[in-house]
């Protein structure tokens, strides 16, 4: 995995929570506190879902909510701030979303990036249907990465996740 998705959790930890932490968080994953990410370092999928994990237990706060922080995270500020072209592209969070696998594509473009692919299919006016791709099976993030791709549009969407399909109920 590249190591933008490890510098965006390291981002979040030390804003909300300070250096401590974050070097307490590398600890408990089992890697040297000492250790620094860079956004294109190549970072065994492993190796992140261990830093997740660790979120979790330094936070005492659940693998879900753990996740549910980063998704908000990445989608309200992180991406925002590196990937601002394709988030100015699109004024509302339907738009963005329907963008996203055309995103994913072309970050494969750099080498060595390997994001989700998604299909869509909508349902109903305002539900899409998202199947997520990947061998890493990381469908778990989607909920909190797409509540807050919600957000940064100001908007309620409410999320559930079945298998690789995630379903989006856009509210407003």
């Amino acid at each position: 995995m590249k190591g933008t998705i490890v510098k965006c959790l390291e981002g979040l930890i030390l804003e909300k929570f300070g250096a401590p932490t974050w070097k307490q968080i590398l600890t408990t994953s089992g890697m040297p506190e000492s250790s620094f990410f860079t956004t294109t370092t190549n970072v065994p999928d492993a190796d992140v879902v261990k830093m997740i994990g660790a979120t979790a237990t330094v936070l005492k706060i659940t693998g879900e909510q753990a996740m549910e922080a980063f998704g908000e995270y990445w989608s309200t500020k992180y991406a925002p701030s590196i990937y601002e072209v394709y988030f100015a592209k699109a004024k509302t969070a339907r738009e963005f979303l329907m963008s996203l696998d055309g995103v994913h594509v072309a970050m494969t473009k750099n080498a060595g990036a390997q994001p989700p692919r998604f299909t869509y299919k909508w349902t109903h006016e305002r539900e899409l249907v998202m199947t997520y791709s990947s061998a890493r099976g990381l469908v778990a993030l989607m909920p909190g990465l797409i509540r807050g791709v919600g957000k940064y549009y100001r908007e309620t969407v409410d999320v559930t996740v079945t298998g690789n399909d995630v379903k989006i109920q856009f509210t407003r």
